[in-house]
């Protein structure tokens, strides 16, 4: 594994569960933002208590609970509790259920990394206070693209919060190789954490914090708003079906929208077809994967591709064969072009 490939997935690991011994978090030339330096709160403010061993740097939990309001702007509303216990599975260093509000976080790592594990998951503690996680995942949770979208827009913001806190300059390693192999596990991640932090960050630099309330109060319900947050801005919350051509004798009988990340996932799976992305970043509006019945009760599937122009739909033709083939190793009935769509059928 390469170098920069190792350190992201150490400042992954916070909340994903792959390996983050190779992490290196910076400290600000300012005070440490985790040093167990008195911080002025409320008597009644919420509390943070241990279960079980809880390490030496544990004292800075305090520090990192009040750090993490002011930096917000929103409070704690309930007392938070952090279990600490070894690690039993490799590479899970932390992490929140929203569902049961369990916050775990082992100690076999450094300090350096148990801090940092430590404040990703209060703050995920805190949005779920502010913002009620479990029922945002309940609204996506029968829409693979939207919840990921939703995905994007918790864990971005707590990598934002670990990118402006620790000092951390994730974006900077967020990076795919442009030759060799890579996993959907390494690709999911940049876009959760990588993409998710710039979509968060672009909407606070237009409205403010405000602007990121509204965000979890009406989510942007698909993955290219993650990846064109200016789409959201400019008020789309969903991805519009594309209207799939139909022949004489043919009856739909299911479509769905698979969503821009699969699209560039497909693109980046294949080594061959990487350089792609950029292309089909610029172009891509939105797709449709459709179950057709033929007039002779033959069942197909139909995926139509729409991009911003003719243009890129020819350029991004060939590409898209081969990527086709490297994901199934079959190769599809068709792959055409119509107009600024690319249609794959089979």
């Amino acid at each position: 594994m390469s170098i920069g490939r190792r350190v992201i997935f150490g400042i992954l690991a916070i909340a994903c569960g792959v390996s983050l011994s190779a992490c290196t978090v910076s400290p600000s030339n300012n005070d440490a933002p985790l040093s167990a330096k008195a911080v002025s709160s409320p008597a009644s403010a919420p509390s943070i208590s241990f279960d079980g061993n809880p390490p030496p740097w544990a004292d800075t939990a305090t520090t990192v609970m009040r750090q993490l309001e002011d930096w917000r702007g929103l409070p704690f509303t309930e007392d938070v509790q952090v279990t600490f216990e070894t690690q039993a599975n490799p590479g899970l260093n932390g992490w929140y259920n929203s569902a049961t509000k369990q916050l775990s976080v082992t100690t076999d790592g450094s300090e350096q990394l148990g801090q940092g594990v430590l404040l990703h998951e209060i703050f995920h503690a805190l949005q779920d206070q502010q913002f009620d996680l479990y029922n945002l995942h309940l609204q996506s949770m029968d829409n693979p693209d939207f919840d990921k979208a939703v995905s994007a827009l918790i864990e971005g913001e707590a990598m934002l919060a670990v990118n402006e806190l620790m000092n951390y300059d994730f974006l900077a390693h967020a990076r795919l190789p442009e030759a060799g192999p890579i996993s959907e596990e390494f690709f999911q991640n940049i876009f959760l954490y990588g993409e998710g932090l710039k979509f968060v960050r672009a909407i606070r630099e237009v409205g403010g914090w405000e602007a990121v309330d509204q965000a979890f109060r009406d989510p942007p319900q698909s993955t290219a708003l993650i990846l064109n947050p200016e789409r959201y801005l400019a008020g789309e919350r969903k991805a519009q079906p594309v209207e799939l051509p139909l022949k004489d004798g043919e009856e739909l009988r299911a479509q769905q929208i698979r969503g821009e990340y699969e699209v560039q996932w497909l693109m980046a799976a294949n080594p061959d077809t990487r350089a792609a992305l950029p292309t089909l970043a610029e172009g891509y509006a939105t797709d449709t994967l459709g179950i057709i019945t033929t007039a002779e009760g033959q069942t197909r599937h139909r995926w139509v591709v729409e991009l911003a122009s003719s243009e890129l739909a020819a350029e991004l033709k060939s590409p898209f064969e081969k990527a086709l083939l490297f994901e199934s190793g079959v190769k599809p009935a068709t792959v055409s072009v119509e107009k600024s769509m690319i249609i794959v059928e089979w």
